[in-house]
């Protein structure tokens, strides 16, 4: 983690330029640390001031993405929706993100990383945002089951979503099409084929407005 004991706006720039590259890049392959301190306006050792190494700036800069990327997720969500359009809002806000920002949708989903040097807290803030994602969706949908099988047919659907997101920001896709539209769509009839009810239509709950959970990060509430 950044050095605790240096805080101030050098790190934040750093932190800034790193992720600008990765936008600019399209992802962080090929972003270096003297790349990123001459962006900052100072030589790459100045960084040593605030991080351990670029591994440990690069898990910083990740671990801000995370953030903004769940901050991103509850984008007009509100409690009094009916879960229908919850459930729409939440899948379209998964496909939008990666359209938008697929340089930085990149760095977090799909780089190739040391899975043996993955930070505890960035795998606890990935479970945490994944488990939300599930949670909302046997929210919206109860028919789907209960248990490790409702769990199942969420994650099917996810990984419908992620599929078809790392084709979009591959640039994977027929020019001009309404691709986040498409995954919306896609993502909905899924959710109704592996409905419980047997009614092929996704069913909602008999109540207008159920308890929808929150995304918390580094242990505090998201706010909206």
């Amino acid at each position: 983690m950044a050095k605790k004991n240096r805080p101030g706006p050098t790190a934040d720039r750093f932190i800034d330029e790193t992720l600008a590259l990765i936008s600019e890049r399209g992802g962080s392959e090929g972003v270096n640390l003297r790349e990123v301190s001459r962006r900052v306006g100072c030589a790459h050792t100045n960084a040593y001031n605030y991080f351990e190494s670029f591994e440990d700036l690069l898990w910083t800069a990740f671990r801000r993405e995370l953030r903004a990327y769940g901050d991103f997720l509850g984008r007009d969500l509100d409690d009094s929706l009916p879960p229908r359009e919850y459930l729409r809002r939440v899948v379209s806000n998964l496909a939008t993100y990666p359209e938008e920002q697929p340089g930085r949708y990149r760095f977090i989903a799909s780089d190739p990383i040391d899975l043996e040097r993955i930070p505890a807290d960035v795998l606890a803030t990935v479970a945490r945002m994944k488990r939300w994602a599930l949670d909302v969706f046997r929210a919206c949908l109860p028919t789907l089951g209960s248990g490790a099988d409702g769990d199942a047919s969420c994650n099917i659907v996810l990984a419908y979503i992620d599929g078809e997101t790392l084709n979009l920001i591959n640039g994977r896709m027929v020019p001009g099409e309404d691709v986040r539209g498409r995954i919306v769509e896609n993502a909905l009839r899924l959710f109704a084929l592996l409905d419980r009810s047997g009614s092929g239509h996704v069913v909602a709950p008999p109540v207008t407005s159920p308890a929808y959970p929150r995304l918390e990060l580094d242990g505090s509430r998201q706010e909206r």
